[in-house]
C-alpha cells in the first residue's frame, strides 16, 4: 500500500506557518454534548408549524457533528416525521426523519448541516419541529443528543 498524500489539516499541522493557521475546532477541538427531551401530549401535539427548543445555547463558532434522536412510547402513524434545525433554518440538520417507538435516527442528514458553523445570530438554539406534509405526533417522548465541537 502506498501513501497518496496527506489530509489538508494534517499537512498544515506538521508544517505550521502564519499563512496556514488551522481553526482550533477542526483539529484538537473540544467535543461537547447536550442531551434533552421533550414530552408530547395532546395539548402539545407536534404539527408542521410547531416546535420545541432543546438543549442549551450553542456557542458562536461551534460546529454540530452529530445529532441522535430516539422516541419512546410515541403514538405515531407511519407518516409521522420531524425536522431538526434552528430559528434560521427549520431543517438545517435533519429533514423529514421518520420517528417510530424505540428507534434511533442519526444526523445531520443534510450535507450543509454537517460542520455548519454557528454564527450567533438566529442559529444558537436547536429546535425539533413537525415536518410539513406529514402526520401530527400526538404523544410520546423525543430524546435528543447533540454533539458539537468548540474551542
Amino acid at each position: 500500500m502506498a501513501l497518496h498524500g496527506n489530509g489538508v489539516n494534517y499537512a498544515k499541522s506538521i508544517d505550521p506557518s502564519s499563512t496556514n493557521v488551522i481553526d482550533p475546532g477542526l483539529l484538537a477541538g473540544k467535543l461537547r454534548v447536550f442531551q434533552d427531551y421533550c414530552t408530547i401530549t395532546a395539548a402539545t401535539a407536534l404539527k408542521s408549524s410547531d416546535y420545541f427548543i432543546v438543549g442549551g445555547k450553542l456557542p458562536t463558532g461551534s460546529q454540530v457533528v452529530s445529532i441522535k434522536l430516539t422516541c419512546t412510547s410515541a403514538v405515531l402513524s407511519t407518516n409521522s416525521a420531524i425536522m431538526v434545525g434552528d430559528e434560521a433554518d427549520a431543517d438545517r440538520y435533519m429533514t423529514a426523519v421518520t420517528v417510530t417507538a424505540n428507534a434511533m435516527a442519526v444526523g445531520p442528514n443534510v450535507a450543509t448541516g454537517m460542520y455548519y458553523t454557528v454564527t450567533g445570530t438566529t442559529d444558537n438554539y436547536i429546535r425539533i419541529a413537525g415536518s410539513s406534509g406529514h402526520d401530527t405526533i400526538t404523544s410520546g417522548t423525543i430524546k435528543v443528543s447533540v454533539m458539537y465541537i468548540v474551542e
